[in-house]
């Protein structure tokens, strides 16, 4: 299977009431095709916060997040629609505010609703490769999407080979 795989500098700025903003670097690249299925990997150094699935550009889902978590944070904790963004953004649960972010991008073909599954399936493997690699989650994961598909296991844990090096 072809896939894009881009790296990312990401800073977290903080900002008033334990709100933050996010900045991409380059901001160019694959990740910010918009309707382009992909799966992004948030992390510093070799520690592993997050991996998520997205269908829009990275700069649009890490907005929504960014925005979801800020609201959470300025109305005393009080999420709106039951989502409260990212989890990494909060300072006390992730001190770093200089990550790196892996985006896998997509073929077009995979952007149908009928091929989500399988990028799902990518998904829950990486996470569960985390774990097995690692002894841990990544720290600050809200969901895991399961699903068993041909071929998921392999392509997890290449993605993951090329952002950390060798895999047990």
């Amino acid at each position: 299977m072809d896939y894009t795989l881009e790296k990312y500098d990401l800073k977290l700025i903080d900002g008033e009431n334990n709100t933050c903003k996010i900045v991409l670097f380059p901001q160019e690249g694959k990740a910010f095709l918009k309707e382009r299925r992909k799966l992004y990997l948030v992390y510093h150094e070799t520690d592993i916060l997050y991996v998520g699935e997205a269908h829009t550009s990275i700069k649009t889902r890490f907005q929504r997040g960014c925005n979801a978590y800020n609201y959470y944070k300025k109305n005393d904790d009080i999420a709106r629609n039951g989502y409260k963004g990212y989890k990494w953004l909060d300072k006390s649960l992730n001190p770093q505010r200089n990550l790196t972010v892996s985006v896998v991008t997509f073929p077009e073909e995979y952007d149908s609703k009928e091929k989500r599954s399988f990028i799902e399936a990518i998904e829950g493997e990486l996470v569960y490769l985390v774990r097995l690699n690692t002894g841990r989650w990544p720290e600050c994961q809200n969901e895991i999407h399961f699903s068993n598909c041909e071929g998921a296991k392999q392509i997890a844990h290449d993605i993951l080979e090329i952002n950390l090096g060798k895999l047990d």
